[in-house]
């Protein structure tokens, strides 16, 4: 029987079976026969049976061998069964979505199973327990197969005539990782094939280099039977001069094996080598297409024994599970932003190594807590020191050895003179009345030494500690100059931000006092661990950084503290991976707990709004200057006040706890912006994950509140009026404003305006919400709403698996709690076609109010009644557009004025008019454009005369691009990039800039053109952040292919969103071939290349050659236009980019 969904689910699963079939196949070698179906059946069960498909994982538990069909229990003990066992063993699972373990405040409990309740609603677990088909396919599969169907496999529901949804097994939506997907824009096209020159230019390379390989395999192993002959002889003569019991271990003829994975450590890290594999010829061809019948031949050429085990068996001592790869275990450098910033400047007293002593006890806690850990990640700097009682492993002679060093560090954390070093390094500047000087004058330069040092020179802790001690006395003398010189002037406070090259010399400086020299073992150590130190105080927000980055190059022969026998005698493999895991456990809590705790304790660390991810350093001492001034600015803007000592006691008393959020604030250009998160509750002491639980139940209520605002808004949708929810909502608004302005009068002059409101959430009265609110969910009308949230997953024309997120809200008169029907009701409507679904959850919610947003989009439809021109908002950015000019300047001079009783003033210094604003009283600072210019808005920039869009690029000047991406430094980092620059152009590429009904064909190439050239910025960006130092010339066609990618990937994206266009020919003429589209993918990425020639040379090379050949197919015409387009003075914008 065939299914169109199923295609689908065979892309995903191992197998895919009718429950028929499937059961058929288990009773291949079973004497107790029960046909599934029988003779008198009901039609209702037939029916029952062809809908339900049983699919099965790779990964997933066999049944136990032999197989028994008798049936012991009802339907409903056997379901309880089964969510007892996942929910005591913490799977996830959809039949248990729901259910949990019964704690001290649980809802409904199970009957059959005491110590599991109900959470929610699960309507298709209760339509297993209780239908009458479900009894009867129990009583034909007994308990133990149908405990393995629910607990095991993963069954789904077919909904004529497309679509299925998933009633039990792991989440569909777990199991299409983008790492087990095809290519979305990889689909074998014959035509944009032929004509892609790169990727012939590649598949050329690809064969010369197998070509070359070949011929080069026969000189290696000739090479290395000579080095094999070598060896036997150096064997030898090991032997007689070390004796036979060393040189039997060493022999030419037998290789030194090391096991894939010990522990920590799987290879050595200098051994390590780049995961970018060479690029496959068929690189382009496409999946092949999905076979038909699947459920027909599921069972052909399959036997009983790929579904049952073995009576006995024999598991693996060291199974895959069980292993840790040191490229999965990360620094996570987000750990030290946003230290408190209240606390002084230094470490908590509750940090680790201030509260051991430097004795024999304090260095045996301290390396207990670096190298007996049971996970590597679990390094905490404020864990208590762990007890002699609380001590379960026994501390080998190894550590023993170890205690001199790490009492040494103790010793010298403790005489550490922090505070001189960060003065040292990190002056605050004095703000005079007309010019800032250096906290500590210029008469300590010949004192104090700021110069870049090499990490390779061997200054002794005594020369360290001796000029910190000069430091020390000079900045004693300065400590009444800092409190003197932080006065309340937040615009010269943001500017004592700390260089990066500041904060790196005070770090090394403190490791260079704290660390010994011999625990780096040798100098080159050191300096590889200072360079990972300076790429984490130059990361962005979310970086990280592997353990194998850690490693790479480390000299582990060089550190003598990690070897049980000094001697150097030969050294298994074994015991050089046990050295290296050592080694790895140390560096790693050397970074993650010392490092990051040292930044967290003298500085607050934050991004700020101008500059996107990229991190500031500010000395705490600066910061709660900011904080202060912050704090009382936004205390008068939004209304706070202090709460007293009865109204905490009084909370504190209360039944229902208080949620607590934190305050922070981020550096602006003109201040600071206020942040605030949810992080805590209020009242009596709680555990840390009924903390947890009630802050995500708060989170949900939002969200649900959300989810119900939007729902009566897409019933009235006059309510929002002129607001617009992104760029999809601009494009649909501004297209049909501009094609029906070109076609009534395309002579109009037409004049824009452009304001922002002046804190439009801090000054939004909470009465006028409430009443605002009211009138859209009336609270004297209970009405209940049921939130339905699923997963939806499809597969688009590309052949790849796509997945969302969904809520469904509906009243309880509309609500339909059977799954089936909610898909029917979603098939009929259009919704949803070819796909899979998955209920997450079920929730109903009574009407309730306050939502800011929400809010502001149904006041200002209300103050605000325009006709004959487009008006939109998005948030708290308004733009007008009309053709006249007297309405523009009402506009205007309304908003200027003010509308107190919503709260609402607009920033004057932020207002843009293309006209004369004379006579409007208020708005003599308004910018003025020339009535024909390019007007910004919400980052695009609008054509005043052809309404034409162009995206504003005025937001990357002065910034770098690597701080707006964040890179996955995992082992796979060559499929990250790819993926990464693929995806993010695809979320570039929109309709707003590449339709050729709104823009005109030299526009559409301008952006495209600007879209590609920031394309290659970002490639540039993802290369040098690439990790092990890997090189462009180790592997240039994979990084070919990535480039010839984007312009297939774009060329793509460009005919959808043109559809109906004839864009080009086979001859490359059209409006847009896809040979332009090359040739501006190639000119874009010779442009940013170019600027690192010795860095990209073996890649401009055949973008050179590429762009030659297309511009001789290319016809003259649009030649001349390309090379017009492209001119550097149309792209000033790019020049201001840091990269």
């Amino acid at each position: 029987m065939e299914f169109s969904g199923a295609p689908l689910l065979q892309a995903v699963y191992w197998k895919v079976f009718s429950i028929s079939d499937y059961v058929h196949l288990l009773h291949t070698d079973s004497e107790h026969k029960v046909p599934v179906l029988q003779e008198g059946d009901t039609d209702k069960y037939k029916i029952f049976l062809s809908e339900l498909l049983v699919c099965i994982s790779h990964k997933a538990k066999k049944l136990s061998s032999p197989i028994s069909f008798l049936q012991l229990s009802t339907q409903r003990e056997v379901v309880a069964r089964v969510i007892q066992r996942i929910c005591e063993k913490q799977k996830k699972n959809v039949l248990a979505f729901g259910y949990g373990l019964v704690a001290e405040k649980s809802s409904f409990r199970v009957k059959f199973a005491p110590n599991i309740c109900n959470y929610f609603p699960n309507p298709s677990t209760a339509t297993i327990s209780t239908s009458v088909l479900w009894e009867t396919l129990l009583s034909r599969v007994g308990d133990d197969v149908m405990m393995h169907l629910l607990e095991n496999c993963s069954l789904f529901m077919t909904v004529p005539p497309n679509c299925f949804y998933q009633i039990c097994g792991q989440p569909i939506y777990k199991l299409t990782t983008e790492e087990t997907l095809p290519s979305p824009w990889l689909k074998q096209d014959c035509s944009i094939y032929k004509a892609n020159i790169l990727a012939q230019h590649i598949e050329r390379c690809s064969l010369t280099f197998k070509g070359c390989s070949l011929k080069m395999s026969t000189v290696r192993i000739q090479h290395k039977s000579a080095r094999k002959a070598h060896g036997e002889i150096m064997a030898e003569t090991r032997e007689m001069h070390f004796g036979s019991a060393v040189g039997g271990a060493i022999t030419g003829s037998r290789k030194a094996k090391r096991p894939l994975n010990f522990d920590l450590c799987d290879i050595p890290a200098k051994r390590r080598k780049t995961e970018l594999k060479h690029t496959d010829v068929n690189l382009f061809n496409s999946i092949t297409a999905v076979q038909k019948g699947i459920l027909d031949s599921a069972a052909k050429n399959f036997t009983l024994s790929d579904l049952i085990e073995p009576e006995t068996t024999i598991k693996s001592i060291c199974t895959s599970a069980d292993r840790t790869i040191p490229s999965d275990i990360f620094v996570d450098f987000g750990k030290m932003l946003y230290s408190n910033p209240i606390s002084k400047e230094g470490f908590s007293k509750s940090f680790l190594i201030n509260m051991l002593e430097s004795n024999f006890r304090g260095s045996l806690n301290l390396i207990e807590r670096i190298f007996m850990n049971s996970n590597v990640l679990d390094q905490d700097a404020n864990l208590q020191v762990s007890s002699e009682s609380k001590r379960k492993k026994k501390v080998c002679k190894r550590y023993w050895q170890m205690v001199p060093y790490f009492r040494q560090v103790i010793e010298n954390h403790k005489l550490c003179p922090y505070n001189s070093l960060l003065k040292k390094h990190c002056p605050i500047q004095l703000i005079g009345k007309n010019k800032s000087e250096n906290v500590h004058g210029n008469a300590n330069e010949d004192h104090i030494n700021t110069s870049k040092t090499n990490c390779k020179s061997r200054n002794t802790l005594e020369q360290s500690l001796s000029n910190a001690e000069t430091v020390t006395h000079h900045s004693e003398l300065c400590v009444d100059k800092e409190d003197e010189m932080l006065v309340d002037d937040p615009y010269a406070l943001l500017k004592q931000h700390n260089s990066i090259w500041q904060v790196y010399t005070f770090v090394r400086e403190c490791l260079h006092i704290v660390v010994p020299e011999s625990l780096w073992g040798s100098s080159h150590n050191k300096c590889c661990f200072l360079r990972n130190v300076k790429m984490l105080i130059n990361s962005v927000k979310c970086d990280t950084i592997s353990l194998s980055e850690l490693m790479c190059k480390m000299k582990v022969e060089d550190c003598m503290w990690v070897r049980l026998n000094k001697s150097n005698h030969f050294v298994p493999a074994s015991e050089h991976l046990l050295r290296e895991k050592i080694l790895s456990k140390f560096l790693f809590w050397l970074m993650d707990t010392y490092v990051i705790q040292l930044l967290k304790a003298f500085y607050y660390i934050t991004e700020t709004s101008f500059q996107k991810n990229k991190l500031f350093y500010y000395r705490k001492s600066i910061w709660q200057q900011l904080q202060k001034i912050g704090i009382r600015k936004h205390m008068t803007n939004v209304k706070l006040r202090l709460m007293s000592t009865d109204e905490l006691e009084s909370l504190q008393q209360q039944k229902n706890i208080s949620l607590v959020s934190r305050l922070r604030f981020i550096p602006k250009t003109n201040g600071l912006r206020p942040i605030v998160k949810m992080c805590n509750t209020f009242g009596a002491q709680q555990s840390k994950d009924l903390k947890i639980r009630k802050i995500q139940n708060f989170n949900s209520q939002i969200r649900n509140l959300f989810s119900v605002l939007n729902y009566e808004r897409s019933k009235s949708s006059n309510l929002i009026g002129s607001s617009v929810f992104g760029l999809d909502g601009i494009y649909r608004k501004w297209k049909n404003y501009a094609l029906k302005l070109k076609e009534s009068n395309p002579e109009n002059i037409n004049y824009f305006v452009k304001t922002d409101i002046k804190e439009a959430y801090d000054s939004i009265p909470h009465s006028k919400l409430k009443e605002v609110i009211s009138k859209v969910m009336p609270p004297y009308i209970e009405e209940v709403y049921c939130i339905r949230r699923y997963a939806l997953l499809w597969m688009d024309t590309h052949g790849r698996i796509r997945k969302s997120f969904k809520r469904h809200v509906s009243n309880f008169v509309d609500f339909m709690p059977n799954m089936k029907c909610f898909v029917t009701h979603l098939q009929e409507g259009n919704v949803i076609h070819n796909a899979v679904l998955v209920e997450q959850s079920l929730s109903l919610n009574e009407s309730s109010s306050k939502l800011q947003a929400f809010f502001q989009q149904i006041i200002f439809n209300h103050i605000l009644r325009l006709n004959d021109q487009i008006f939109m908002r998005l948030i708290d950015d308004f733009l007008l557009v009309t053709p006249h000019l007297e309405q523009a300047k009402l506009f205007l001079r309304t908003l200027a004025e003010g509308i107190p009783e919503y709260g609402c003033s607009i920033s004057i210094n932020k207002t843009v008019v293309n006209f004369p604003i004379d006579d409007i009283p208020g708005c003599s600072s308004v910018q003025q454009l020339p009535v024909h210019s390019l007007f910004r808005w919400c980052g695009l920039l609008l054509d005043t005369k052809t309404l034409e869009v162009f995206c504003d690029y005025s937001s990357f000047s002065c910034t770098s691009v690597r701080s707006s991406l964040s890179f996955c430094h995992s082992s796979k980092a060559g499929e990250n990039l790819r993926n990464k620059l693929l995806n993010v152009l695809r979320l570039k590429c929109h309709s707003l800039f590449l339709d050729l009904q709104l823009n005109s064909l030299r526009t559409v190439h301008i952006n495209v053109y600007k879209i590609l050239l920031l394309q290659a910025y970002r490639f540039h960006a993802c290369v040098i952040q690439l990790p092990f130092n890997q090189s462009i010339k180790n592997n240039p066609l994979f990084f070919l292919t990535v480039i010839s990618d984007m312009a297939l990937c774009f060329y793509m994206i460009f005919k959808e969103k043109n559809k109906g266009f004839i864009l080009g020919s086979k001859d490359a003429s059209g409006p847009f071939p896809f040979e332009s589209a090359q040739w501006l993918n190639c000119h874009a990425f010779i442009t940013k290349l170019s600027k690192h020639k010795l860095m990209y040379k073996t890649l401009l090379v055949p973008l050179h050659h590429c762009k030659r050949q297309l511009s001789k197919s290319l016809p003259t015409e649009t030649l001349g236009l390309l090379k017009e387009l492209t001119d550097i003075s149309l792209h000033n914008d790019f020049s201001t980019i840091l990269d």
